[in-house]
Order: structure tokens, then sequence, then C-alpha cells
């Protein structure tokens, strides 16, 4: 039993979908077509593969065959967004991003089916919740639910001193969360030491005097890559709510992020939120300032600024609340 699951609650497609995942991720990883066929092979199969249920939640995009099956058997269908309407998330980055490589017309075809079929809509941030209600959607459709953190792993420290970085920042490194401005803010700051862990995607990484580059790691190891920064830096272009925000609070660094990426929801939890700056223009000018006005922060950071409010975004906090709405939706 993993995760407190009973084996006889979970199944697995590994065997059925390892050919086509051999295809899309070694032998074609450039193919766009059999990236989409893996997506349906996988949607097709959990469809038929799945027993009744009374509720069926399914990421939005990837499933979209399979959940609807289920709401005609009965269920209550349940998509998982996890960033901004796609019509959104496609409007930003068609405006930084080559044409073409932004979000294909694949993905927003079945995004917007899931969102048109689905009986809620489960989403992490307010942000996300005044754009899908800016798009169309219905606000009783919609469940605002912040991502949570394992407070057992990521813990808090005031050692104000001798740290190694000055600013962080843990993810992708693409277009979409922002490294192009990361890369304007490490040029803007050469007095300062920058540090990125996380795989390459989109983006070229600049070789920087002050910016230094680490694979991805195991989360367990993350939480000392934290404990050695003094700030946290997350300049995403969108995102329904970045978990590393939650990461880096519950370690105790001062925040700086864009409005667009659910650090205006984490602002609105925590019990000191004058350390988590927000910015809804990320010009370098304003990260800039912000930077330093956080490293300055943290030098005098004695208490948890997260406080009592922390436990709220805890993953056994996240929990409760899709419980509770579960038992609500569910009679």
């Amino acid at each position: 039993m993993k995760f407190d699951l009973p084996k006889e609650c979970s199944a697995s497609l590994f065997y059925w979908m390892a050919p086509f995942l051999f295809l899309s991720k070694v032998v074609f990883r450039k193919s766009s077509f059999f990236s989409r066929l893996t997506t349906i092979v996988q949607d097709y199969l959990t469809g038929w593969l799945m027993r009744d249920c009374d509720v069926c939640i399914a990421m939005s995009g990837c499933f979209k065959y399979a959940p609807i099956r289920a709401k005609n058997r009965g269920a209550i269908f349940i998509t998982e967004r996890g960033s901004t309407h796609i019509l959104t998330q496609k409007a930003i980055l068609d405006e930084v991003m080559p044409k073409g490589k932004s979000v294909p017309d694949f993905n927003v075809k079945r995004e917007l089916a899931c969102y048109e079929a689905a009986d809620y809509i489960a989403i992490g941030s307010d942000f996300v919740k005044e754009d899908m209600l800016n798009r169309g959607i219905p606000y009783e459709k919609l469940f605002l639910n912040p991502y949570g953190v394992d407070l057992s792993m990521f813990t808090p420290s005031l050692n104000t001193e001798n740290k190694e970085f000055d600013v962080i920042y843990v993810g992708n490194w693409s277009i979409q969360k922002g490294a192009d401005l990361f890369t304007q803010a490490v040029q803007e700051l050469p007095d300062l030491k920058f540090v990125h862990v996380g795989s390459i995607s989109d983006a070229p990484l600049c070789k920087l005097p002050n910016l230094e580059h680490i694979a991805p790691v195991d989360q367990r190891q993350l939480p000392e890559y934290y404990q050695r920064s003094r700030i946290f830096l997350f300049p995403s272009r969108q995102d329904g709510f970045g978990m590393v925000l939650s990461q880096a609070m519950a370690c105790n660094l001062p925040i700086v992020a864009t409005t667009t990426c659910g650090a205006t929801t984490l602002k609105r939890l925590v019990s000191f939120p004058e350390y988590i700056q927000v910015y809804n223009s990320p010009s370098v000018e304003n990260l800039s300032n912000g930077i330093r006005k956080a490293i300055q922060q943290q030098r005098e950071l004695t208490f948890h600024y997260g406080g009592t409010a922390v436990e709220k975004l805890s993953w056994d906090a996240y929990g409760k609340r899709y419980a509770y709405f579960l038992l609500k939706i569910t009679g």
C-alpha cells in the first residue's frame, strides 16, 4: 500500500503505455504527433479500463474521453487545471514565443472540451479564479484549493547569515517561467549571487559569473538549497499556483514574484504578508528593487513570517479541503 491507498484501489497502465512512451520520449522525441498519440491512447485506455465511480477527478487536457465516459455513467466530473485558462496561457505565451511554438491547437481544443464537460474545475489560486470568471466560466463551477507543501520536509531557518546564495529560483528554465526576466535581474545585480535549480527547457541559460545552475535534484534535497539562500525569486508569466512558492515560504525565504503565479493567494494566507512582494509588471527595475528590499528583510528576519497560517498550506489541509468539497457535492 503506497500513499495509504489500498492496492485494489489503484491500477497501472505502465505495460500498456510503455511502447508509446518509448516512441514519444526516446525514438521520436521531437515529434508532436507521437506525443499527442500517447495522450490520446492513455485517455482511451483509462476510459475503457476504469471502474464505475461516484467522482472522476482528471487532469484537464490530459484526460477528456475517460472522464466524459465516467460522467455519462453517473459520475461527477472534476477537471484539475494547474494553470490559467488555456486561452489566457496561449495569449501570454504567443507574445513572447516564436509563432506556433506556444500552445498547440490540439491542447486548446482538449482543454476547452474539458471545461465544457466538467461539473467542476479545481484550481489553485485567486488569479486563476479571476481569469476563469473573465473567460466566462460560471462561478459555481470553480473549486479553489491552494496546493500544499510538505511541512515536515520544508522547514524554516532563522539563520540570517552565512548564506551561499542571495537569490534562488527553483523550476524549469523556460520562457513561461520567466527565465529571461531572471537573467536580466542577474545582469542588473552583478554584486549578488544567483542560483537556479532545475531543468533547462526552451530558454537559453547564459553563462554569467554571478549565476550558478544546479541540475534537477530529488525533492528531498531541495530544502538544502533553500536554506543556503536568502530570498526566492519567481518571475513566472503564468502559473496556477507555483508550489515552489509554498516551499520557499515554508523555509522562511522572503519572496519576490509576479501576480500571475499564485503569489497573491500565498500572500493572503500567511501571517506576515509584507514578506511577499508581488508585481503586476515584472520589469527588471521592479524585480531588482524587490530583490534588494527582500534581502534587507531577510537579514532582519528573526521569526517565521508564515506564522500559524502556514498550516493552511500543508498537504493535510489541502486534502481536508478537498474531502469536505467532495462530501458537499456528493450529498
